[in-house]
């Protein structure tokens, strides 16, 4: 993760009273530590569980985002997301109400978000690329098989632990779509999702979204990890949204050559404008892109090399024999 960001002067009095409404609502289970760099709609806490001496992320949303969500929609769409067990999830250890304080614990990833390596690396290497787009795959894969939809998916919301992707933010999304129910997406100030990462039927308000649009979303970010660039671009955000709805995307192997022909095409059928042209599931998505090679574990090979052997000298002992 970046390294802590002192808050300037004028900040110092609104985080020194959420830490403090923080720490209450915690009890003496959690000492709070420090800020984390967070996100529009949410603050970041490291802090240390007493009891097990672990590092965990305290996220706590905004007010604003808190007001319009609602405690025990938050509190339900946390259990549920408590649910995914998946090595590329990350999870959730609990989540908590308190006044129009909303917050979730997860455990601490000593990493960076995808987002922060693109900022400053430009395009990954290949390899890395379509690894870290298998492993979300396969993650959304398993969080669709629950009905769970992410609806958020874009580079902050995917860390990178070890060289391995790990994906967070389940459920919040979908909470805030909830509480908003009766509103337009397309509404100035009111959508749920990231523009320039949602599908065409996300941006245009289709209460009806499903996995496929975590699908479309995933591709922009494998378009964006492998060619350095988004799909689309636009000088305001309606551009860009128009752009998701209206314009073709250059196939990302065009801009780079290296990137395998069935990784290119699996990204552009990701992105299709029609939810029923695209991947209608997210496991479909992983397995059109290239696994990683897979040798045989260091005793296994070493187990075949001396039955060989074995086998070998069996058949020089037999055609020695009269």
């Amino acid at each position: 993760m970046r390294p802590y960001v002192r808050p300037s002067p004028s900040d110092v009095g609104n985080v020194s009273d959420l830490r403090s409404r923080l720490e209450a609502a915690l009890g003496g289970a959690y000492a709070i530590e420090r800020e984390l760099p967070g996100g529009e709609a949410s603050r970041l806490f490291l802090a240390v569980e007493t009891a097990l001496n672990r590092k965990v992320v305290v996220k706590v949303l905004a007010t604003e985002a808190a007001g319009t969500v609602g405690a025990a929609r938050f509190q339900q769409e946390m259990e549920l997301t408590a649910q995914l067990q998946h090595p590329h999830i990350l999870a959730v250890l609990t989540a908590g109400a308190r006044d129009d304080l909303l917050y979730y614990l997860m455990p601490y990833v000593a990493g960076e978000s995808l987002r922060h390596r693109l900022e400053r690396e430009g395009a990954l290497p290949v390899a890395d690329g379509i690894l870290l787009l298998r492993e979300v795959a396969d993650a959304l894969a398993v969080a669709h098989q629950l009905g769970i939809v992410h609806r958020d998916v874009k580079p902050e919301n995917i860390l990178i632990q070890g060289g391995h992707a790990v994906i967070m933010d389940f459920g919040v999304a979908r909470a805030r779509l909830a509480a908003r129910s009766g509103r337009r997406l397309t509404d100035p100030g009111t959508t749920v999702g990231t523009v320039g990462y949602m599908a065409p039927e996300q941006a245009a308000g289709d209460r009806d979204i499903d996995a496929r649009a975590d699908i479309y979303a995933l591709g922009v970010v494998g378009y964006e990890m492998l060619t350095g660039r988004p799909p689309f671009a636009g000088r305001t955000p309606f551009a860009v949204v128009a752009a998701h709805q209206t314009q073709a995307p250059v196939a990302p192997r065009e801009l780079r050559a290296e990137i395998p022909a069935e990784v290119s095409a699996a990204i552009l059928t990701a992105l299709a404008k029609d939810p029923v042209a695209r991947f209608q599931t997210a496991a479909d998505f992983r397995d059109a892109l290239p696994g990683p090679a897979e040798p045989l574990p260091l005793g296994r090979r070493s187990g075949l090399r001396a039955l060989a052997a074995g086998f070998a000298a069996l058949a020089g002992f037999r055609r020695r024999r009269p």
